[in-house]
């Protein structure tokens, strides 16, 4: 009996674990789903007459003609490091300063529901719209002097569900004299070739007003000029959407891995240029456009690699704010250039590392992630709003890490902000500004352990560098001679001389593939007198014109055109006829060499045997006087036997 009630309750557990198995995770999530998101806020509210009011939608995630909101504000927050529970989301334990009280969520179209917030100083009657009055902050301060940033709370219960957002509210209470100068540097790296990179540059091509740069890695221009597809197509057309505006500027961002102190230092200065001549050139392919001056980086530097840098012409660079040893964010000197020691004369800005973080973090739903980015930057602006000169916040975006619906909202918002003014990068630059606002001339660098070539390195690269250099002259094709220029200067690495040489290597095996595509016919050769013109064959598998010198080796022939001349090979066979003279009975090797423009490298070669029988003119016509002797001699021959045998 005991058995039989051990077996029935076991069982018995194994179905109530079951169940458990099956609605705890269910149950987990249900409590887990948010009530609402924050879709959009305004991130200005402007008190310059005492009252004001911004724009809210949320989304609901089922309809609920019940839910209920609270919006509660905040004392103003004065320091960076106050925003930090704002922006993690996990809010403030401090009592608000201002609250509406609960109101009803009645504005509903679909699952989102929109709302306006009343703001004022003094008394003053509410606002109201289509869906009844608005709720409302009050502000106990005085009217010009209402100015910063407050954090703000949203609590709203749908379906039973409570949940809670934070947000940031910023409010002008007088004129801004003086706004931050953002320049927005979206980076277009060699990998960001995605559906949702093709969205987030149309999103930006919105936008024709506001200044903006798109930093471009070389490698992304080549494949957007060589890729095939329909997925290439609609990310070319992206890429030259969002550079239609003239306020949408480009700029180089070589990729960080490029060793340019290295170059430097192992007689490779023209490699250096050429890693921001080569961004130049497929820019002014693509689309006509010209770079702007200041160069974007993406590493650490030595300051070595800023002097190779400057040398080469450079003369504005935006850095990492990681490459510095102190974070300008961390202080409240920040927002102008600088000065690196060793680097010469060469001019630098950091970017805002606090701020990237916040424009990438994909957890934060895109509007609300617009509105902290926007309330952040204002903050940055009442840390000084006094400023005698203008401070510059730069902020790289890595394309693949920004969205199209962010930048749409971002964009949105600072279009009318009075804190924020989008600029371009060259005036950040202004040599008056070094130093301006209290600032350090100069800041130092991260220490970085200089990479090593080994003599293989030296020697490789500059047997790969002349032959590509030789090579892309000669060509008649500009998107072959770029895609093999990118394959050079994309080997030139930091790293250790292994993974150097094999990046070299890599690069010579993309131009030996090209070079196997040309060959000459070998077939032997008959020529039967002084004036005969040599036959050659050129054979080119390649589908694209190509410049040659054809050299021909022999000390058995003469060539009044001379031994050597140009042509070029722009189909499958290229017969060429070259007139010889002097040459005797007898059997010979002709040199048949194939090379550039330059004779910098061989493209093809051939040993071609030619047989001269040394006939002239003089020889057709002894030969044929003798057959005419011979033929006559026949026929009075034969005419004699044909009498005798009638005479018979």
């Amino acid at each position: 009996m005991f058995h039989r009630f051990s077996t029935w309750w076991r069982a018995l557990s194994v179905v109530l674990l079951s169940l458990a198995t099956v609605t705890w995770p269910s149950a987990a999530q249900g409590a887990a789903t948010p009530a609402f998101l924050l879709m959009h806020q305004d991130s200005v509210v402007r008190l310059l007459s005492g009252s004001g009011q911004f724009a809210v939608t949320l989304e609901l995630p089922a309809k609920d003609l019940h839910a209920r909101a609270n919006v509660a504000l905040f004392a103003r927050v004065d320091t960076r490091s106050a925003l930090a529970p704002i922006l993690s989301g996990s809010g403030l334990t401090t009592p608000s300063i201002s609250s509406t009280g609960s109101f009803a969520l009645s504005c509903h179209a679909h699952q989102l529901t929109n709302f306006y917030v009343g703001v004022y100083i003094a008394a003053s009657r509410p606002g109201s719209g289509p869906c009844g009055s608005h709720p409302r902050l009050h502000l106990a301060c005085p009217s010009l002097n209402c100015g910063g940033v407050y954090p703000i709370r949203y609590t709203v219960t749908s379906n039973h569900v409570t949940h809670r957002e934070w947000s940031l509210l910023v409010v002008q209470s007088s004129r801004v004299l003086r706004p931050l100068q953002l320049n927005w540097i979206e980076t277009v790296g060699s990998r960001t070739t995605s559906a949702q990179s093709a969205q987030a540059l149309l999103a930006l091509g919105k936008f024709p007003s506001s200044a903006l740069t798109l930093g471009v890695d070389y490698r992304a221009l080549s494949y957007a000029m060589n890729a095939t597809g329909s997925a290439a197509v609609a990310w070319r057309g992206a890429l030259n959407h969002a550079l239609a505006s003239p306020l949408h500027r480009l700029n180089a961002l070589p990729p960080e891995s490029i060793d340019f102190a290295g170059l430097a230092a192992n007689g490779f200065a023209s490699q250096v240029t050429n890693q921001f001549s080569l961004t130049s050139d497929l820019a002014r392919t693509f689309n006509g456009r010209y770079l702007d001056g200041p160069a974007i980086l993406s590493s650490t530097p030595t300051a070595a690699d800023l002097q190779a840098l400057a040398a080469s012409g450079v003369s504005n660079v935006v850095l990492p704010e990681s490459a510095l040893s102190a974070a300008p964010s961390t202080s409240l000197s920040w927002g102008t250039p600088f000065h690196v020691p060793g680097a010469g004369s060469l001019s630098a800005l950091s970017t805002d590392g606090p701020l990237e973080q916040l424009v990438t973090d994909s957890a934060i739903v895109p509007g609300l992630r617009a509105t902290l980015t926007a309330g952040t930057l204002a903050m940055l602006y009442f840390e000084a709003p006094n400023a005698r000169s203008p401070r510059s916040v730069v902020i790289t975006a890595p394309l693949e890490r920004t969205s199209g619906a962010f930048l749409n909202s971002f964009f949105r918002e600072i279009a009318n902000d009075p804190f924020i003014r989008a600029a371009n990068l060259v005036p950040s630059f202004n040599s008056s500004l070094i130093g301006a606002n209290g600032s350090p001339q100069t800041r130092t660098l991260t220490p970085t352990t200089a990479s090593t070539w080994s003599p293989t390195n030296v020697d490789s690269l500059m047997t790969v560098a002349s032959a590509v250099n030789s090579f892309t002259k000669s060509l008649r094709a500009p998107l072959v001679s770029e895609t093999l220029r990118v394959a050079l200067a994309q080997s030139e690495i930091v790293g250790s001389p292994q993974e150097r040489e094999a990046a070299i290597v890599n690069v010579s095996g993309a131009l030996n593939t090209q070079l196997q595509l040309f060959s000459v016919d070998p077939s032997s050769i008959t020529l039967t007198g002084t004036g005969s013109a040599l036959p050659i064959t050129l054979l080119s598998r390649a589908n694209y014109p190509m410049r040659v010198l054809v050299h021909l080796v022999t000390d058995r022939l003469k060539f009044p055109g001379g031994q050597y001349f140009e042509t070029t090979l722009n189909s499958p066979t290229k017969a060429i006829r070259v007139v010889t003279e002097g040459h005797g009975v007898g059997s010979f090797t002709l040199q048949v060499v194939v090379t550039t423009q330059d004779s910098g490298i061989t493209l093809a070669r051939a040993a071609i045997q030619v047989r001269s029988t040394g006939t002239s003119i003089v020889g057709y016509l002894l030969t044929g006087g003798s057959l005419a002797v011979l033929a006559l001699w026949w026929w009075r021959t034969l005419r004699r036997r044909t009498k005798g045998r009638h005479a018979r």
